[in-house]
């Protein structure tokens, strides 16, 4: 089937080398267009907002990991507790998470077996046991690949005759993976979190284009997906936001106009220490912008200073006439950080620790 694969794409191939100079031409210039795009675009920078886990699970922070089961539990086991032990908060592991060897210690001197770990009242005796607040369970099955498949079309001009539409097949790979993790309060014997979650990741490729990929890369990036999904509910994380500076030079001086745009300049290369510094200087000569006290409430906003970014904005917004798209989404975007690290600060002073 391979052998059939690489003739049909070879004779595409020899089509497609027909192609005219001209749709040459035109696919040079699409290829052209967005670098000329980026040019003249306003430079970016990255915001990071922290956020709060989505669901109560994040109140605990003394947990330990007991073994999942499916046919994927052994690794999950493993790759559940290295997930909990690497989040961090203000620079602090967020959990305590119990070593596996006295947990598995506890489990021999109970003599559980791993079917009686789905009893509440069996994992409520090795939390306390452990000192634990919470236990995580639950299991892990790895999904049969699936593969689909569909075609596309290709427009080929041969040196001689007539442009003709073929149809080339290609193929839909997918692998999943579907985690299914459980979260047992110990003062109250009752489960407080239960969530099924499916990662799944595919490739697709043509006889003439693509290649496939692995299974096992598939399975792997598909076992990041469904973990990212549970540890966005039951740990704090981080989205990194790209907001744009604003490169207008409304109500700028004329003599201020060359530092403004080597600010951009600077903020373009990376260098937002430089821009902001060069903004603060010409912001108070220049009243009457828009940009410059803008790009300075993006300055403290990617800075982490959040109220001194909402003050800012609050301000550009009321000498506004109309509405700014900009200023609208940094309003909601900075009050929305401010909640969620507030709540996040809350949490952590009024967490349950065992210890």
């Amino acid at each position: 089937m391979r052998s059939n694969r690489i003739a049909f794409a070879t004779r595409l191939a020899n089509l497609f080398d027909a192609t005219s100079h001209a749709a040459r031409r035109r696919r040079a210039i699409m290829l052209a267009t967005p670098l000329l795009l980026s040019a003249c675009a306003a430079p970016v920078t990255m915001v990071p907002m922290q956020f709060a886990a989505r669901t109560d699970a994040g109140h605990y922070r003394r947990v330990a990991v007991l073994p999942f089961g499916g046919d994927g539990g052994e690794e999950a086991t493993k790759d559940f507790e290295s997930m909990l032990a690497s989040v961090r908060y203000e620079q602090r592991p967020y959990f305590t998470v119990v070593d596996r060897l006295t947990l598995q210690n506890v489990l021999a001197e109970m003599k559980l077996r791993q079917s009686a770990l789905g009893d509440p009242r069996s994992t409520v005796k090795v939390g306390r046991l452990i000192g634990a607040d919470a236990l995580y369970s639950g299991s892990a099955f790895v999904l049969p690949v699936a593969y689909s498949y569909s075609s596309e079309n290709r427009v080929v001009c041969p040196k001689n005759g007539d442009c003709a539409t073929v149809q080339v097949p290609c193929t839909t790979k997918t692998a999943g993976f579907k985690l299914i993790p459980r979260l047992v309060d110990v003062s109250q014997g009752k489960v407080v979190y239960s969530e099924t979650k499916t990662g799944s990741a595919s490739s697709y490729w043509c006889a003439d284009r693509g290649d496939e990929v692995s299974g096992a890369l598939l399975l792997n990036q598909a076992v990041n997906n469904a973990f990212q999904q549970v540890r966005e509910d039951v740990a704090p994380y981080q989205r990194n936001v790209y907001v744009n500076y604003k490169k207008d030079k409304d109500g700028i001086d004329p003599k201020s106009v060359e530092a403004f745009e080597g600010a951009l300049d600077f903020a373009k290369s990376g260098r937002f220490d430089r821009a902001c510094a060069i903004w603060a200087q010409l912001a108070p000569a220049n009243p009457a912008s828009i940009a410059l006290p803008y790009n300075l409430a993006v300055c403290d906003e990617a800075s982490g200073r959040l109220e001194s970014a909402l003050s800012r904005y609050q301000r550009i917004d009321t000498s506004l006439t109309k509405p700014d798209g900009d200023v609208n989404a940094a309003l909601a975007r900075v009050r929305e950080s401010i909640a969620q690290r507030d709540r996040l600060a809350n949490e952590t002073k009024g967490a349950r620790h065992g210890s």
